[in-house]
């Protein structure tokens, strides 16, 4: 029994704390400048809002009660910041693991160690999550500081901290997991953080929704919000829960649920941190069976020997043949469009995305139809959807346009271009058609969500009537949407082919592309917001919200709202903000399309120089 004692403990001292690949990459990592700014960036964020909160809320407060209330703000308020930055940087961490072995060749190498799967599986996984964790740690003590006030317990700390610390084991197993099933590229780890920002978006928003919320959940004392079912399932749902926003029910009241539902009501923070390191053992384990799966290139497996054709041919003959192809005048499109490669390998998640949006402007018009959505509902839902939808496709277009040229390098096909007589605008241009390809089916989606809902109210009448305003949506947005939505999108194409021109590899174009593009959004919409807040007018807030896509959806389906003005008596007619809104739409499109051809002329100028030295 001793000795079986003593191997089992060799065993996990080998596995776990003496693992080589977590020992290497902690002792390395530690070193590295660039994990040292990201610690410095991350305890400053939290420190400054500490610093900043403490600054707001408790200055002209004497009594100890309104202390305590003030460190309940800034503990809400950093608990949120904390966890929004534990939910994008383990994946980053995370994802890169067994991707970035494939990428400097040495994931065989590793494969022909004594290292056993699931040392490469957990090595790869702790040792990213590891600086997460001891972010989480570092971030204590600014924690602890909000506890002299009052108002904050250390159960809420622990809560808080244990909801951060499941979500980063959860994504950055699902990212180890991902990554090893398909070894993926850089392609794959972004369509993973696609999946996760849209699970948080949607799910968050779906909370709201009357038939999610249990009878039993009371709201807060002066507050409206109930919590919902989906608390045990969202990291920031459940947050709410131990901050107090949305109390959870008694155990007592929810007891006729039985097992499991009295306890998801009752405890969902502790639902959710069970439940994400239950499926994380799960993915672990389902991690094992496919470490060395992917280096078995040209083996027949068993699903091939069962499902294999009788014939080799498509003719039915012996021999290996395929119909022929007739290739368009531009070789690169015909490659990018009929063959996928403008897809990135990520066709599967167009095509969910598409489906995903069309459902769900179907069920809103049904939901519009029957009665069960108000007026002033429908277009916040209608708007929230739109945006959702424009947000996902540029997403998917920036990253795909940033790998396009980057994949051709990795994959050493550049050259074969290169020997080609193809010049350096038809390259250019074929992989602007291909992107064009890839996102125009996403486009037409957020088109046709609008469209539904205005054919729908021509044909009830309800478009012409009261002057319009009875309508979901207004005639011009027919013009003004679909305008926009290129522009913007091909705005983010733009920037994400000149960033595959210009970095090397697939991760850098993707990361500065992406930057730029927010930088870009981010900046035009704190013009629309400065004027909203500033009182300038309505009329020049209307003109400056089409620059950005979130502002440009709401001024093109709800005039009215999304300058502030109220619906009974706008300071501003509602035929003059749709004038102002219809022409600012077309000279903001016109101001993104020469951007456009700009950094299009630019890159034929220069794909030459920038290539010779890239490949000197």
């Amino acid at each position: 029994m001793q000795a079986v004692l003593k191997d089992l403990g060799l065993w996990f001292w080998r596995l776990v704390p003496a693992n080589p690949i977590l020992v290497r990459v902690v002792f390395a990592g530690g070193r590295r400048l660039r994990h040292l700014w990201i610690r410095i960036g991350y305890l400053s964020i939290l420190a400054v809002a500490v610093v900043i909160g403490v600054l707001v809320k408790q200055p002209g407060q004497s009594s100890l009660a309104e202390l305590a209330k003030g460190a309940t703000e800034i503990f809400k308020y950093v608990s949120i910041i904390q966890l929004g930055m534990v939910s994008v940087l383990a994946p980053v961490f995370a994802a890169a693991a067994i991707t970035q072995e494939k990428d400097s060749q040495t994931y065989s190498i590793l494969l022909s160690t004594p290292l056993t799967n699931g040392q490469i599986v957990l090595g790869s996984l702790l040792s990213r999550l590891f600086f997460v964790f001891m972010l989480l740690l570092a971030g204590i003590p600014l924690f602890c500081i909000m506890m002299v006030y009052g108002g904050v317990t250390g159960d809420k700390i622990g809560l808080s901290m244990a909801l951060a610390g499941a979500t980063a084991l959860l994504t950055g197993t699902l990212a180890i997991t991902i990554s090893v099933i398909k070894i993926g590229t850089g392609r794959t780890i972004f369509s993973f953080y696609l999946a996760i920002a849209l699970y948080l978006i949607v799910v968050y928003s779906l909370a709201s929704w009357p038939g999610l919320i249990p009878p039993e959940a009371v709201p807060a004392p002066g507050e409206t919000a109930q919590m919902s079912w989906l608390a045990a399932f969202h990291p920031f749902l459940a947050l709410g829960v131990v901050l107090g926003e949305t109390p959870a029910p008694l155990i007592g009241a929810v007891d006729h649920y039985g097992f499991p539902g009295k306890f998801l009501l009752a405890y969902p923070q502790y639902s959710f941190v069970v439940m994400s390191v239950a499926i994380s053992v799960m993915l672990v384990v389902i991690s094992l069976f496919f470490v060395r799966r992917s280096a078995m290139v040209g083996e027949q497996t068993l699903f091939a020997r069962l499902f294999r054709r009788s014939s080799g041919g498509v003719y039915g003959g012996t021999e290996r043949t395929r119909k022929p192809r007739r290739v368009k005048k531009n070789p690169i499109t015909w490659r990018e469009s009929v063959t996928g490669a403008a897809a990135g390998g990520g066709s599967l998640v167009r095509y969910l995305v598409t489906g995903a949006g069309l459902v769900l402007a179907l069920v809103l018009l049904i939901f519009y139809a029957t009665g069960d959505l108000t007026l002033a509902d429908t277009r916040q839902w209608l708007k929230g959807t739109v945006v959702v939808e424009l947000l996902v496709t540029i997403f998917i277009a920036t990253t795909t346009a940033a790998t396009s040229m980057t994949r051709e390098k990795e994959s050493n096909t550049l050259e074969l271009l290169l020997a080609t007589p193809l010049t350096s605008a038809s390259i250019i241009t074929g992989k602007i058609w291909g992107l064009v390809y890839a996102a125009g089916p996403m486009l037409f989606v957020c088109y046709l969500t609008v469209l539904v809902f205005l054919l729908f109210d021509l044909v009830t009448g309800r478009l012409f009537g009261s002057g319009g305003s009875a309508a979901v949506v207004n005639p011009e947005v027919l013009l003004t949407l679909p305008v926009l939505l290129v522009a913007f999108t091909a705005f983010a194409c733009m920037v994400g082919l000149q960033a595959s021109i210009k970095s090397r590899k697939t991760m850098g174009a993707v990361f500065s592309s992406m930057g730029i593009v927010i930088a870009v959004f981010v900046l035009t919409g704190s013009c629309a917001l400065m004027m909203q807040s500033a009182s300038s007018g309505e009329a020049l807030t209307a003109a400056f919200m089409p620059l950005t896509p979130v502002t440009a959806c709401f001024i093109a389906i709800d005039p009215l709202t999304a300058v502030g003005a109220g619906t009974t008596s706008p300071g501003t007619p509602l035929a003059t903000l749709r004038i102002v809104a219809f022409v600012a739409s077309i000279c903001s499109a016109g101001v993104y399309f020469l951007i456009g051809i700009s950094m299009h002329r630019s890159m034929v100028r220069n794909f030459d120089m920038i290539i010779r030295k890239q490949t000197a």
